[in-house]
């Protein structure tokens, strides 16, 4: 509690924005916005192997959760918590550090190069030090997020590449199958999401890969009108399944399985076929 109340000593309306700003670089939005940028427009399999070292790794981290059940600090006397709608359940491992750690360490690891490191590294630190400002998080959570991230990393990249996951039926049953136990002996919302969209994620970059092999050509604009494109898909699909459907539940784990699949066959298909027609994607 004292790191918190230190960092809290510094509390400005500035440093109040800085930090929700900087938190919201953990968040879903983020995420699906990076996944669909290096999927459709920059390079379409470090967006899957990202995807499926991200999702693999939020399914861990909602599972983490409900093992360890550590209440957050909201609501402490002593500590002001801000941005708290976006701090729900249990507190270890922090979410939004981990998720963080997850986003950048793989990019590290993909691409490499010192500025990178540098960049990502930076990113991972004042993310978990946001959660902190914030009052959301203990120091443990946000610690225990970044290397539980880190490690994960690792151990799901090992994975994909020894086992050749881009389009590798066997492997992709066998972790659906995983994410689905784990769903049913820890069935939060979060896991429910997690594991729909990486159902879908997975299962469309097999009938991509099977029946598309979508390329990724054109300059800077076709990027950029493919990007917005496919968004306004994803938007619709979010915002049009709370408004037109039940909240929670089965329907939150259809909803991300669509939009996984959007992402990494819909999407390209729709793509294929415009450009076939009006050549500008």
């Amino acid at each position: 509690m004292e790191t918190i109340l230190f960092i809290q000593t510094f509390k400005t309306p500035f440093l109040d924005y800085f930090f929700q700003f900087i938190t919201m670089s953990g968040e879903q939005p983020f995420f699906i916005l990076l996944a669909c940028w290096f999927t459709w427009c920059y390079d379409k399999e470090a967006g899957w192997r990202l995807g499926f070292i991200f999702l693999t790794g939020t399914a861990l981290n909602s599972a983490l959760k409900d093992i360890f059940c550590i209440p957050r600090p909201i609501g402490r006397d002593e500590i002001s918590s801000m941005r708290t709608h976006t701090a729900k359940g249990y507190s270890f491992p922090s979410g939004h550090t981990q998720s963080a750690a997850l986003c950048w360490f793989s990019l590290i690891k993909i691409y490499k190069g010192r500025y990178l490191l540098i960049t990502g590294t930076v990113i991972v630190i004042l993310v978990g030090i946001s959660r902190l400002y914030l009052g959301v998080h203990w120091p443990s959570d946000v610690i225990g997020g970044a290397l539980i991230g880190a490690a994960w990393v690792f151990t799901a990249d090992y994975l994909w590449k020894r086992f050749n996951g881009a389009g590798n039926i066997r492997f992709t049953l066998i972790i659906l199958a995983v994410l689905a136990t784990v769903c049913i002996l820890f069935p939060s919302n979060y896991m429910i999401r997690t594991t729909g969209a990486a159902a879908g994620f997975l299962s469309g970059i097999i009938f991509e890969k099977r029946y598309l092999n979508f390329h990724l050509s054109g300059n800077i604009i076709n990027s950029v009108i493919r990007f917005l494109s496919g968004i306004i898909v994803v938007v619709l699909l979010l915002q049009g399944s709370k408004i037109l459907l039940p909240k929670g539940g089965i329907t939150t784990g259809v909803t991300f399985a669509i939009l996984g699949l959007w992402i990494t066959y819909g999407a390209p298909v729709f793509f294929t076929k415009s450009r076939k027609l009006i050549k500008i994607f």
